[in-house]
């Protein structure tokens, strides 16, 4: 089964976006990555073991904020973790200009 990772974690997995694990769970699927890289932890989960608010999870195609980590995976399955983007305004936020701090000098 193949864990995909955000491009954000390049640092932590060495430019690397997707791995191969042997699992036949969510949770032991979890368990390998963590073993792999460590440091992904506090990258995707807070200290109660929950998704951080902005990490989204796929698995297999359906979202999931894997509170139930039992479901079996297929050796075809996917993991696929991404960063979600949140805040601003819409669209008129997008087409006002930066605030000073963000234009280039």
């Amino acid at each position: 089964m193949t864990v995909v990772l955000p491009k954000l974690l390049a640092p932590v997995v060495g430019d690397q976006s997707s791995v191969e694990l042997e699992a036949q769970t969510i949770a032991e699927a979890i368990d390998r990555l963590l073993e792999w890289k460590p440091g992904l932890a506090v990258h995707l989960f807070q200290a109660d073991g929950t998704l951080r608010p902005h990490v989204l999870c796929f698995v297999d195609g359906r979202a999931t904020r894997l509170e139930d980590r039992s479901g079996r995976l297929r050796a075809d399955s996917e993991v696929r973790f991404l960063q979600a983007i949140s805040g601003g305004g819409g669209f008129r936020l997008a087409v006002q200009s930066p605030p000073t701090s963000f234009r280039s000098r």
